[in-house]
């Protein structure tokens, strides 16, 4: 590789060291607040240094790649596999584009091997990409997937024209994942996803292709298309009933052969098959009329009982935290299993408190983010039991610290001008609570003030999605990632919408990077019009923006702008970007805020490790 590539994914390591936060929480808060101050400007000099390696270096390289000579291609080709080096993913969008200029370099010199297995890593890219949009419920890449893995995969037509053993392999990988770029729902997609692991499975089991290639890993390929096929459970849960015999038989077909692959291997190894693979081979056989609801929960529940509380491996957080999940989705689909297992489920969310109060480290790594994902999108509440809001502001947001800082700031911000607008100007919060005149908001008063604080701490929960994104970013953004980011608005919606404890505040999760006129911001979908708590929302908007301009980000270094920067800046946006009436409070409360904001960051800190450490 180049000097400056070594440099840049030096760079990466970096970065990633710095925003990964010690497992240990810190004794001294106001050290560790001095330190981060440290880290962010530290890492935004490492991230100024990438952007400019790639301006200099990389970016007009890929601007003129057909004509790149062959040794910078190869460089190209090594640093785009250390990209996403041990599927660590240091900077995947990056990989994204360096992939797609060699797709241009490959075609246009007829270069049919290497055309194929860039066909085939640019869609894992896209795939990567696809996978951050889960929480979201966004499908952006799923048709540029199918075309890549659909291209490489055409290519069997010539096949024995290629000689290369190993790009005979992507064609076969390429076939296979080309189901990826499938849904499960709705059923049409299912249908064509079947059809594409149907015919990829008959290749992959066909003699003819075994002799032609023998060094391939054929049983691999094989028991990667079956384990694929076992995923239906998606589909199977989605048509319930009246889900196609055909597919039914072929997913438990697949879910027969996995099960009895995973046995042989249990057998062999002495270990035991892992519980997760148990537990999709109960669920398939409860979904193909085999097992009973009944049946399916026991086990559930028997799993439950056996497990290790103090495990914190990725079974353990599989065992504690995705089983109640699981738990809580299938008793959903009977109205009178709900209410039988109440006391189950909340045993189960109670040790679900426990287990992650205890939980070491301060920070979210990707196994502990999607099953709590799960958690919170299969969440049930009952009377008196753990609420979906408490759950997420006590034990989620607060596992990093660095977002649940910004969050309490924006919420005891937005309390405060709350407060002040109720007192100078209380027609503009009419609506919310249900109250149209200043007396009756008054008298809600603060009942009012609760709801502003909790939807400044919960605006910004759909973050958590793309957890990776905001934290591993080494260089400027892309385009793609600014894309990216914008989803986590669909994904906060998603999750606040569920529960009656949070329902209040899916609109300030979908609407608060929505222009105040409507002419600008995201997402378009979000109509300030049609919102039955648009005044909230306006509110948490205006305080968001303040906060987020004044803290300390790898872009902004050490420290954002400063307090009356921020609100001059806000003023200058009253009726585009910002509703003018809540600008003009919040200009008339300077000092008050000059007051709050001097120890308020410390604070907020101190808050969050007072809660990882499991205190109130």
């Amino acid at each position: 590789m180049k000097q400056y590539q070594e440099q840049y994914l030096n760079h990466l390591m970096e970065i990633s060291e710095l925003m990964t936060l010690s497992e240990q929480l810190p004794e001294n808060t106001e050290l560790f607040f001095k330190r981060r101050r440290e880290r962010m400007a530290r890492t935004g000099e490492l991230v100024k240094e990438n952007t400019e390696l790639l301006r200099k270096n990389l970016l007009p390289l890929i601007d003129d790649i057909i004509s790149a000579p062959e040794d910078e291609i190869k460089d190209l080709e090594e640093f785009a596999d250390r990209l996403l080096s041990g599927g660590r993913q240091l900077d995947l969008f990056l990989d994204y584009i360096v992939r797609n200029a060699l797709l241009t370099y490959a075609r246009k010199w007829k270069k049919r091997d290497m055309l194929i297995q860039e066909l085939y890593h640019t869609g894992m890219a896209l795939y990567y990409m696809q996978d951050s949009l889960v929480e979201a419920d966004l499908s952006l890449y799923r048709w540029k997937e199918s075309m890549m893995f659909g291209e490489a995969a055409s290519y069997i037509k010539v096949y024995d024209e290629i000689e290369d053993a190993d790009t005979r392999g992507y064609i076969h990988r390429s076939m296979a994942n080309l189901a990826l770029s499938y849904a499960w729902t709705p059923e049409e997609s299912a249908v064509k996803k079947m059809e594409v692991i149907r015919y990829s499975l008959k290749i992959l089991n066909d003699p003819a292709y075994h002799a032609k290639t023998p060094s391939l890993p054929w049983d691999v390929f094989i028991y990667k298309s079956h384990q694929e096929r076992t995923s239906g459970t998606s589909y199977l849960r989605y048509a319930k009933g009246s889900a196609q015999p055909g597919l039914v038989r072929e997913i438990l077909e697949s879910s027969e052969f996995v099960w009895e692959k995973l046995k042989e291997d249990s057998k062999r190894t002495g270990k035991k098959v892992p519980f997760t693979w148990e537990l999709r081979y109960e669920v398939i056989q409860y979904h193909c009329g085999i097992r009973t609801l009944a049946y399916l929960l026991s086990r559930i529940e028997k799993k439950y009982m056996e497990r290790d509380v103090f495990s914190y491996t990725q079974e353990g957080i599989e065992c504690n935290v995705y089983l109640p999940a699981i738990y809580a989705r299938y008793i959903s689909e009977d109205e009178n299993m709900i209410y039988k297992k109440r006391e189950i489920l909340g045993y189960m969310y109670r040790m679900l408190v426990k287990y992650v109060r205890s939980m070491p480290g301060n920070h979210m790594d990707a196994r502990l983010v999607r099953n709590l994902m799960l958690v919170m999108n299969t969440f049930i509440e009952y009377p008196g039991g753990v609420t979906l809001r408490d759950f997420l502001m006590e034990l989620v947001i607060c596992r990093n610290p660095d977002i649940y800082a910004s969050l309490v700031m924006t919420a005891e911000i937005s309390e405060r001008l709350a407060e002040r607008t109720l007192e100078q100007d209380p027609e503009a919060l009419s609506g919310l609570l249900s109250c149209e005149k200043a007396e009756e908001l008054r008298e809600k008063k603060e009942e009012l003030l609760k709801l502003a604080f909790e939807g400044g701490i919960l605006h910004d929960v759909g973050l958590l999605s793309i957890s990776g994104l905001t934290r591993r970013s080494g260089r400027s953004w892309f385009e793609e990632e600014q894309r990216m980011y914008e989803t986590h608005v669909y994904a906060g919606r998603n999750i606040l919408a569920r529960c009656e404890s949070t329902k209040a505040y899916a609109d300030v999760a979908f609407g608060h990077h929505r222009y105040y006129d409507e002419k600008g911001g995201y997402p378009k979908e979000y109509s300030r019009k049609e919102s039955s708590v648009r005044p909230l929302v306006d509110l948490v908007s205006l305080a968001a923006f303040l906060v987020h301009s004044m803290e300390a980000t790898p872009s902004a270094g050490d420290k954002g702008l400063s307090l009356d920067q921020a609100v001059e800046l806000a003023e200058e946006k009253a009726g585009t970007m910002f509703s003018p009436v809540f600008v003009k409070q919040l200009s008339g409360m300077k000092e008050e805020l000059r007051e709050y904001l001097k120890d308020a960051e410390i604070k907020a800190y101190d808050q969050a490790f007072h809660l990882l450490q499991g205190q109130k």
